[in-house]
Formats: C-alpha cells, sequence, structure tokens
C-alpha cells in the first residue's frame, strides 16, 4: 500500500463471512480485493451440505445480511437450496463477480516485516502480495470422520453427511446413520420413509425442541415484497425476539433450563415407549451448554417401526455392519457418518506465519484465541470472520458477521489514516481481552462437562460468544488504534498486487 492508495485486500472464503467482508468493502468504496474459493461456487456450508432434509435453524429472516432481507423465503427456516440460491443472488446484486477466482485454494500466508505486507501462496503454486488478509473460512468446512477400525472395509456404501453421495439409492436398504447432531436430526426423518431399515447409533444424544412451522400467506408476502420497511420490521422482531433468548445460557438461568428440559423429557417420553429407548434418547448434561437443535420430526421418527435407536459407540466397522462398543452387531448396506467438523481447528490446514516468523497454529496448540474474534496480536494486518469464540447459539451468526465485516473496514479506514503500514494487536490487549473472557464463560453453562464441540480436545472452549449479540456489536463499533501497535508503511515503490 503506497500512501494515498486504499489497502488490497486478499479474502478466503465466500460463505457468509467472506460475502459479508467483501460487501462492507464495496459499498464503502474499496474495490482492490479478490475472494480466493477452493471451490466452484459461493456458499460455503449451504453448498456443501445438500443432504437430504438439509434446513437451517434460525429463522431466515434474520438469517440474512440486514441490507438484503429476501421477503418471499418459502418456509421461516429456509432450505439448503434456497439460501445457497440466496447467497448467490446477493453475490450478484452487490456485483462481487468480477472479484472471485473460483477453484483457487489458499494453502499459505506469510507476514513480510520488513515492507508490511501479506505473501499469500495458492495451491496452484501461484502466489500474491497484498496489504491485508481476510479469512473467512469458517468453523464447519472440514468434515471429521472417526478415527475407528475397519472403515475403510465395509463392503457397502458410506459416505460423511457433508459429502452426500446421491449416487446411492436408498430405497429400502438397511441404512446406518452415526449421530445425532444437527445433520443427522434432519437426515433421519428425510429418509426414514424411503429405506428399509433405518438405525441411528449414537454416543450422546442431544436436546431437541420443536420450531414454527408458520410460511407467510400470499398477503403477507405481498405486503413484504412491496415495503422495505415492513422487511426490516419483520427482520427487527424476530432479531429482538430471538435476542431475548441469550440469558438462558448464564448459570443463574438454572431453574428456567430445567422447566425446559423437563418438557423435552414429557416429549421423548410421548413418542418413545420403549424405556431403553427413551435414556438412550435423553440427555445426561445441561442444557445449551451444547447445540440446541431444533425439530418437529425427531421423536416421531424414532418411534417409527422400521427405525432403531442404539444408544452406544462405535467400536469397529465389519463388512457389512458395525459393532458398538457394547458389542452389539448393526447390519447395514449403508453408512452415512453424521460425525461433525473439525471446529475447533480455526483456519486449519491453511499455513500462517506472523512478525517473527511464529506460526499461528503452533501458538494456537492449546486452544485458538483471539481479540473479538478478529486479530491475533503477532499477526498484523490479518482479521478473521466467524472465529474464536465468536459462534451463537441464541441468535443468528449473521448479524455477528456483518458487525465483524463492519470493524474489518473500519480497520482499513484507520490505516489509511497513518498512510499505510500496518496494524498489529498489542500482546497486553490481547491478555486483557482473554481474562475477561474466561470470566464471562465461566458464568456460562458452555463450561459444563458435556459432549459437543463447543470445546476443544483440551477442554477449552474456543468457539462460543458468552453475551449477547448487541454486546458484541458496542464491543466491536469502532476500531481503536490505542489497542494495536503501529508498523511503519514500506517504501515507496515496494510491489504491490492482489492477483
Amino acid at each position: 500500500m503506497t500512501q494515498n492508495s486504499r489497502p488490497s485486500v486478499a479474502i478466503v472464503g465466500s460463505g457468509f463471512g467472506g460475502l459479508a467482508a467483501a460487501i462492507e468493502l464495496k459499498r464503502h468504496g474499496y474495490n482492490d480485493f479478490t475472494i480466493y474459493e477452493k471451490a466452484g461456487s459461493v456458499g460455503g456450508v449451504w453448498r456443501d451440505n445438500h443432504y437430504p432434509g438439509a434446513t437451517c435453524d434460525v429463522p431466515s429472516p434474520i438469517y440474512s445480511f440486514s441490507y438484503a432481507l429476501k421477503p418471499d423465503w418459502s418456509e421461516l427456516f429456509g432450505k439448503q437450496d434456497e439460501i445457497k440460491r440466496y447467497l448467490e443472488k446477493v453475490a450478484e446484486d452487490f456485483g462481487l463477480g468480477p472479484h472471485f477466482r473460483f477453484n483457487t485454494e489458499v494453502s499459505a500466508a506469510t507476514f513480510d516485516e520488513a515492507i508490511g505486507t501479506w505473501r499469500v501462496e495458492l495451491a496452484t503454486g501461484e502466489a500474491t502480495v497484498v496489504d491485508v488478509v481476510i479469512m473467512a473460512t469458517g468453523q464447519l468446512n472440514r468434515p471429521k470422520m472417526p478415527d475407528v477400525k475397519g472403515i475403510k472395509e465395509f463392503r457397502g456404501s458410506w459416505f460423511h453427511s457433508a459429502e452426500w453421495n446421491h449416487s446411492v439409492d436408498l430405497e429400502g436398504k438397511k441404512v446406518i446413520v452415526v449421530g445425532s447432531g444437527a445433520s443427522a436430526i434432519q437426515i433421519v426423518p428425510a429418509i426414514a420413509d424411503h429405506v428399509g431399515e433405518l438405525t441411528v447409533i449414537q454416543r450422546s444424544p442431544s436436546w431437541v425442541t420443536g420450531k414454527s412451522k408458520r410460511k407467510h400467506g400470499p398477503i403477507a408476502r405481498a405486503v413484504l415484497t412491496r415495503s422495505k420497511v415492513m422487511r426490516k420490521l419483520h427482520h427487527l422482531a424476530l432479531f429482538f425476539g430471538y435476542e431475548s433468548r441469550w440469558p438462558l445460557v448464564l448459570r443463574k438461568a438454572t431453574p428456567i433450563r430445567m422447566a425446559l428440559e423437563r418438557n423435552i423429557r414429557q416429549v421423548i417420553r410421548k413418542h418413545l415407549k420403549n424405556p431403553e429407548d427413551v435414556r438412550a434418547a435423553t440427555p445426561d448434561y445441561t442444557m445449551l451448554c451444547n447445540r440446541l437443535l431444533v425439530s418437529n420430526d425427531w421423536y416421531p421418527t424414532l418411534a417409527k417401526d422400521n427405525v432403531r435407536l442404539v444408544g452406544s459407540a462405535v467400536d469397529r466397522v465389519i463388512l457389512d455392519g458395525i459393532v458398538t462398543v457394547d458389542e452389539r452387531k448393526v447390519a447395514g448396506d449403508v453408512i452415512v457418518w453424521c460425525t461433525g467438523f473439525h471446529a475447533s481447528e480455526f483456519l486449519a490446514p491453511i499455513k500462517i506465519t506472523g512478525r517473527g516468523s511464529v506460526d499461528l497454529h503452533a501458538r494456537w496448540r492449546y486452544g485458538a484465541e483471539a481479540y473479538l474474534g478478529l486479530t491475533v496480536s503477532g499477526f498484523p494486518n490479518l482479521y478473521m470472520l466467524y472465529g474464536p469464540n465468536t459462534n451463537s447459539i441464541t441468535n443468528s451468526i449473521v448479524f455477528l458477521l456483518e458487525r465483524q465485516a463492519q470493524y474489518i473496514r473500519h480497520g482499513l479506514e484507520a490505516l489509511e489514516r497513518a498512510d499505510g503500514g500496518w496494524f498489529d494487536l498489542r500482546r497486553e490487549e490481547h491478555e486483557r481481552f482473554q481474562d475477561w473472557l474466561r470470566d464471562k464463560l465461566g458464568g456460562t453453562v458452555f463450561t459444563d462437562t458435556c459432549p459437543g464441540w463447543y470445546k476443544n480436545a483440551e477442554g477449552k472452549v474456543t468457539t462460543m460468544w458468552p453475551l449477547s449479540h448487541l454486546t458484541y456489536a458496542r464491543m466491536t463499533r469502532r476500531f481503536d488504534t490505542t489497542k494495536y501497535e503501529h508498523g511503519a508503511p514500506r517504501p515507496t515503490g515496494a510491489p504491490s498486487r492482489n492477483g
């Protein structure tokens, strides 16, 4: 970045986060940016997760950009293909086409302290030099297969839910679904009536609550289509309704959570009559210490005659099925692994090297940390969206992504006011924020002992934001340069390009 010019930017990823960053830049006159996407189109998880029944568990009017509200969602909770089309249209409407480089994977990013730029290396062998890197790779982008014996020797078909093989015909087959998380509770009801036998193997059950099936009638849809004001009011009403739920994650809300748990147990007993099935379907941990799932069909589906619930873990895979740790054999023609993602391995497998040749993943060996989930000390002009401790359980992540994109844009504006160079978060600010974060997390149920991906292998909560979305908005409303060290701009004439 030469003096009096705007910074060049590399954005990695084209899901909600990458688009949020790109649109924020575009709307404020920043045009020297490239969006690198390893796949062939936009969409992130909504491109990759095309399994049967794939649906959002947050109402679509708030799981949308506030400046691009779609008036005609087919249902309150949008389906995968509809959300993907929405993202494609948003990218088109905001003129992002020329900025994309599809089928282009970023393999490494290295900061050159001598001239204050990032060298971004691509899997093709190419490299580009930019002033700023924005990582928008998401938390749920790398499917996690279990490390169990015999998995590749199964003579039937098998695949991860995020890599659904549509060429496999499930009609009349014996299907085994391993897991009972967000993907499984959508897949199982969607395929149960088409398969011959369906066995769900779950190591630990999830808390599952119902959701609204409301659809807009023709009058409501016409009003929303014609009135931006009504779309915004609808958006705000849903946002504040969901925002009011955030105190439920606090320890002081235990009596309310216990009442909600009691209601869900009643639903389980209503549908499942076998005591063993009831035990297998009922969590033994605090609600909301991991993801609360929403479905009206999960428990009724488990009660169907051709569906069997096995409350155990997989020990090994054999030629014609699975053997659980308690030595129960489950025969199957197809295995669907709903075993989640490498959610706590932020930014992997991209190698990121900062000041002093420090490797970011080595810095994070005991758990990822970042200031507001956005910046890391020692890695100047490197930003993240949906970074450590910015996941949402009570409201829409899209709201947080918009706030993060705005913060990053403020950082770029500060860089221009400083005539270039770089901003690096001060180490003491990082530590101060981490102390604050640990204290706030300690007041939530996220630190309880329960299954799920909110913690890493060391038991550290690396994913969750502990307070309200409005609190996050307040904390990110301005880019405070006093929290950052400013490095001098590189000499005039040093190379800069964004390829």
